[in-house]
């Protein structure tokens, strides 16, 4: 039976809410353009040096005797359609190849975090093959668009012939699974309530689309086979999905619903801050054209409004926040906006790396991690892993 909270508890919610978003900005409601001075580049990276440090940490401490990160644990308030077991170990390797990616693109190369790596990485060799958790949910597509992802960038460094070897084959197993997840329409999406067939769908999601994209394309990068239809019929998704003024509709089932009601405001700039940044990056590392003003735009409309999503950060209900945001929207939106720092001009990124940052460093936990939304036991280790990997890329060097 689904708890339901008293009428007291909702209506203090928000008022949790908007204390869990963090202190807001002085300049949130009109952003500056100044450029930051060479002495604020560096008390930024010195701020963000001691913060990556405490997230490295937690993440090398959190880790699980066989190499994953979080568990299938449940809380005591979950409202999240997740049929187990199958969705929960789609989230322990998704949330495990996050983490693993954050230690590899930023953990350095102590002892420690070298241990930690190897032991992600056979983890998620073993691992990364999540089935489809049953007919109507697929979160499994998420635990193999990140673990290609990881599987990318350990390639990227790895020189060695037999791990080399390992890594390929794993990745492209990645690539025949979402060849196997893709929707009927093109793209991805994690539900399918309407029609149970092999071949899900319809019901792609932009964001969901764009994530897979950019994933094949990082796998591509490092030499691996990935099907051209597969990559064109996704960015086709997307664009079906753009919506004039810059945001992009939740799914193209749902891109005419703009203006009525609350699932209607979700395609609406606000509700959109999360999934423009992957959808704009996703496009770009697939050579499409792109006015390149749309990325600046992006950039600033997060700057602008992100507090929207820093307010539904930690709200225990998906989508009952202002513009249906959802907590999970959070640390998902800043690390493809990090990722989208690199296809801005370049005498600009200082202060868009600088706006970021200022978002992201005041929600650090005591324990070092960052978390948004309390998914079972994962929220931690796949929090932590955006982040730190957006921080990284705000440093000035």
């Amino acid at each position: 039976m689904k708890r339901v909270l008293p009428l007291a508890a909702w209506l203090f919610l928000p008022v949790v809410s908007l204390l869990a978003a963090g202190p807001l900005r002085a300049e949130e409601a009109t952003p500056t353009d100044k450029q930051p001075t060479k002495q604020a580049h560096t008390d930024l990276d010195k701020k963000l040096d001691a913060a990556i440090a405490r997230g490295v940490a937690y993440l090398v401490k959190a880790q699980n005797k066989d190499g994953s990160w979080g568990s299938p644990a449940p809380n005591l308030h979950v409202d999240i359609y997740a049929p187990r077991p199958g969705s929960n170990r789609a989230f322990v390797v998704g949330a495990s190849a996050l983490a693993l990616s954050a230690l590899v693109e930023v953990g350095g190369d102590s002892p420690g975090v070298r241990n930690s790596i190897k032991r992600g990485t056979n983890y998620l060799l073993r691992r990364h093959a999540v089935r489809r958790p049953h007919p109507r949910a697929l979160y499994n597509v998420w635990a193999h668009m990140y673990s290609l992802e990881a599987f990318a960038r350990l390639l990227a460094k790895e020189k060695r012939k037999e791990p080399r070897k390992r890594l390929v084959k794993a990745a492209q197993s990645c690539v025949s699974w979402l060849e196997r997840m893709e929707f009927v329409e093109g793209g991805w999406g994690y539900y399918n309530f309407s029609i149970k067939t092999r071949d899900p769908g319809p019901g792609s999601t932009s964001f969901t689309s764009a994530s897979g994209v950019i994933a094949l394309q990082m796998a591509r990068r490092q030499g691996i086979e990935v099907p051209p239809a597969l990559i064109r019929k996704a960015n086709s998704l997307i664009r079906r999905c753009a919506i004039p003024g810059g945001s992009f509709a939740y799914s193209y089932r749902t891109r005419l619903r703009v203006t009525h009601g609350r699932n209607g405001n979700i395609n609406r700039t606000k509700g959109s801050l999360a999934r423009t940044p992957a959808c704009l990056v996703a496009l770009a590392l697939s050579g499409e054209e792109v006015d390149p003003r749309r990325y600046t735009q992006a950039l600033d409309e997060l700057d602008k409004y992100g507090y929207m999503l820093r307010l539904a950060r930690k709200y225990p209900r998906p989508h009952e926040v202002w513009y249906a945001n959802s907590g999970y929207f959070c640390f998902y939106g800043y690390y493809y906006a990090g990722m989208l720092l690199e296809h801005v001009p370049a005498k600009t990124r200082a202060k868009h790396s600088a706006r970021i940052a200022a978002d992201l460093l005041p929600l650090q936990e005591k324990d070092g991690a960052w978390w948004d939304y309390q998914l079972y036991g994962v929220h931690k280790p796949y929090g932590t892993g955006y982040v730190l990997m957006a921080l990284a890329r705000c440093r000035s060097k």
